[in-house]
Formats: C-alpha cells, structure tokens, sequence
C-alpha cells in the first residue's frame, strides 16, 4: 500500500470515528422524556361535554390497550426527535433514568354531522346520507413526575372527514372515532384527503424540535381569578354548542389554549395551560398508558398574566354567490381582546383590542347546527386571529403587509411601536435561548 492510499484510509477512519463520537454526542445531550400515556382533561361532570365519543371509545377497551395509546406509542417509535428520547416503560421513571414524563390530554372533542342533499346522494345509491367530521383538540403535557409538577404545554389539533354513509347511531360514531385514530394520522401530517390539516402543527412536527429544561423562571398563562377571562355570554350565545351555554369554562378552555399554542410554538415560551373548571384546586387527573393507575398533576400560577375579553362572536349574511346558484356568502367574525402584564408589579407589557372576520360559502340547503357554527368560528375568525397574532410579534414592520394587518385588526388603536416593545418582553420569556 503506498503512502497515499495509507493516508486515505486513515482519512475514512478518523472521520468514521468523528462521526460515532458525534452521534453518540447529540444522543448524550438529548433530555429523556417517559411517555405516560393518554388522558382526557375533564372532570367526571364535564366529559359527556368535552368528549362524549372519545369516553365511550375508551369504554370499550376496558381491560385492554386502546387504539389512542397504541397508535401514539407507533408513531413515536416510528421517529426521532431532535433534543428529547422517547420511553414508553413507565417504570423507567426514576432518579438515575428520567424524573420527566409527558402525556397527550384531549382537551375537547367536537363532532359535526351534514346532511347531504338528496341528489347527492342519489349519486351514491344512498337514500339519506351524511358526512361526520371529528375535530379533537389535545394538549402535549410535560411534567416533572418526582415533584409531580407541571413543566411545559403545547397543544395541536387533529381534523378527521368521513365519506359519505348513511346516519350513524352512537355505537356507529364510536367505531368512527376509531377508524380515525387507526393509521396515526391524528398525530402526523396528513396523507389523504380524508384529514384535513387547516393551517395547523402536527404532534410529530411539534416533538421533531421541542426542547426541554428540568425547570422554567418564568410561566405565561391566563389570569386565574374570575375577571382573568371575561366572555360577553349575550354575543356569543348563538354561535357556539348548547353545552358550552351553561359551561363557558369550555368555550374559555378552547380560546385560551388557542393562543396559548401559538406563543408556546412560535415563541418558545412556558405556557400554562387554561384548565378552569377541571379538577380539584390547581389539579388535572392524568393516566398511565401501561398501569391503571391514575396520577394529580400539579399546574403553576404564571408568572406573568394575560386576561383575556372575549366581546363576542358574529354571523351575518353578505351576499347571494353570482356564478353558483344556490350558494350564499356569510360573514363569520370575532371580537377578543389580550392584556399581558406582571400582577406582583402592575406593569402592563401590552394591551390590544382585535377583531377577526372571514367570509365562507355556504349551500343554502345545508342547514348549520350550533357545533358546525362554532367551528366555522373557531376556523375562520380566533384560530387565524391566534396565528397571526403570534407572527405579527416577529414583525420589523419594514413590510406594508404587517402594517396593514395591524391597522386593519386593531382599527388603528394600537401602533407598530406598541408590538415591537412587546417583542422584547416575549424574548425575555422565552424558555430555552
């Protein structure tokens, strides 16, 4: 061997050995995270409310192994992430492994039910016929299981669409609800036209880069009083589902945890989470995916408080469409207002009045219920409104764009300038530099 190829292959070996150290290096620094499971968020009085179906899903495998836990244990074994492993033994929660465990709570559950019009299904040789969509809301939670106290939250959304069938009764609905948790994709960018993914992030694109630290200084979250969360019940009343009427806990669950997931996402920041009406005191009852036992998580008071004014929610007739006949056009908005401040010091960091609308065409036969109303409202007017609320933050307001949406939301009451001093005060909240 002449003394060219020696110094090739000791090339080959140095940089086969760099790379073994690197990539045991990156496994090394990753945090160790237990997985425990799911759970649903809601007190017993609350769960026919916010997840009737996913209750009686879980009712049905009693004694054995769901179809949520199974399908979120394969997908995490299916990927890596970047900065944390995975374990699924939670018997592997201890001092010398991982004393963080994480757990997906459902938050809500909402199911729509249309009425396909007669010729339509015709087409399909069905006499009446219908399309379900399942829209469940879920929260990633990770707590510190020694101190059983809460460490990080970010929620995401999955969208489930039927094919048309004719209508189904309860059992009928439950084995829906299953078919939707079987592939995974209620975890995972869509892969079919069968899920819709609405501008939203997946469980896997959020776990891809989430970091993790033992312990946070700083918690944003809404203000935990009474007047933390101010809703107008007399405009809102018409637009949202009859068990939210007499529960608006659950209608302050789904905004808050709205905008929360966004700052949480865009922003890095340690949310708590809004879990008014859940639980005893400051508590959320959470669940083991391989021992029935059950556990109290412990939530945080923040640290810096938001109170949230949600002014009411809007539907109006805008017109007839030009071009389809029988298709009508409908304004769908929402009025909501933030204030972030630190209570111990009364100082304020932002105070910011917005409204939201959006138009949606609407098939005259089609006739709307209270459930398919208010998520319409969730998908047309405060989801945007959260999502664009959060990247205006990251706004130089060097474009006219930006310029525009905040004159346009805000109706001019609040400056540029405004937003750029609250940029600073989300850097500094930020949980991992």
């Amino acid at each position: 061997m002449n003394i060219y190829k020696k110094i090739n292959v000791m090339k080959i070996i140095i940089a086969f050995c760099f790379i073994i150290f690197f990539s045991s290096n990156i496994l090394a620094n990753k945090t160790d995270v237990v997985l425990t499971g799911f759970s649903i968020n809601a007190d017993y009085k609350d769960l026919e409310k916010s997840a009737y179906y996913t209750n009686k899903l879980l009712n049905k495998y009693s004694g054995r192994q769901n179809i949520i836990d199974q399908t979120l244990q394969k997908e995490i074994r299916s990927n890596t992430f970047n900065h944390i492993n995975v374990l699924e033994d939670s018997s592997l929660i201890s001092n010398e492994t991982s004393k963080i465990a994480m757990s997906v709570f459902l938050d809500q559950e909402l199911f729509e039910e249309f009425k396909l019009p007669e010729e339509d299904c015709k087409k399909i040789k069905i006499t009446n016929c219908y399309i379900y969509n399942i829209n469940n809301y879920f929260q990633i939670i990770f707590f510190d299981f020694d101190k059983m106290t809460f460490l990080k939250a970010i929620p995401f959304q999955s969208i489930y669409i039927s094919d048309p069938s004719p209508k189904l009764d309860d059992d009928q609905i439950v084995n829906l609800f299953i078919k939707s948790y079987e592939d995974g994709k209620w975890l995972k960018d869509p892969a079919s036209n069968q899920v819709v993914k609405n501008n939203n992030d997946t469980f896997i694109s959020i776990m891809k880069d989430i970091k993790l630290n033992e312990y946070y200084d700083f918690y944003i979250g809404v203000n935990p009083s009474v007047d933390g969360f101010i809703v107008n019940k007399d405009n809102v009343g018409t637009l949202i589902p009859d068990s939210f009427v007499n529960n608006m806990h659950l209608l302050k669950r789904n905004v808050a945890n709205t905008f929360l997931g966004e700052l949480a996402l865009k922003h890095n920041l340690v949310v708590v989470p809004y879990f008014e009406g859940v639980g005893v005191g400051n508590k959320i009852r959470g669940k083991y995916a391989d021992q029935s036992e059950a556990f109290l998580l412990e939530i945080p008071e923040p640290t810096y408080f938001i109170d949230f004014n949600l002014r009411g929610f809007v539907k109006q007739k805008y017109k007839k469409d030009a071009k389809v006949k029988g298709l009508t056009w409908y304004v769908y908005g929402a009025g909501i207002n933030l204030r972030f401040y630190e209570p111990l010091l009364n100082k304020e960091y932002l105070n910011i009045k917005m409204t939201k609308a959006d138009f949606k065409k609407i098939p005259d036969i089609l006739t709307l219920n209270k459930t398919n109303e208010y998520i319409n409202i969730i998908n047309l007017t405060y989801k945007p409104l959260a999502i664009e609320f959060s990247n205006i933050i990251n706004s130089d307001f060097k474009n006219n764009e930006d310029l525009e949406w905040l004159k346009k939301i805000t109706k001019n009451e609040t400056k540029k300038n405004e937003i750029l001093e609250f940029k600073k005060f989300v850097d500094k909240l930020a949980s991992v530099k």
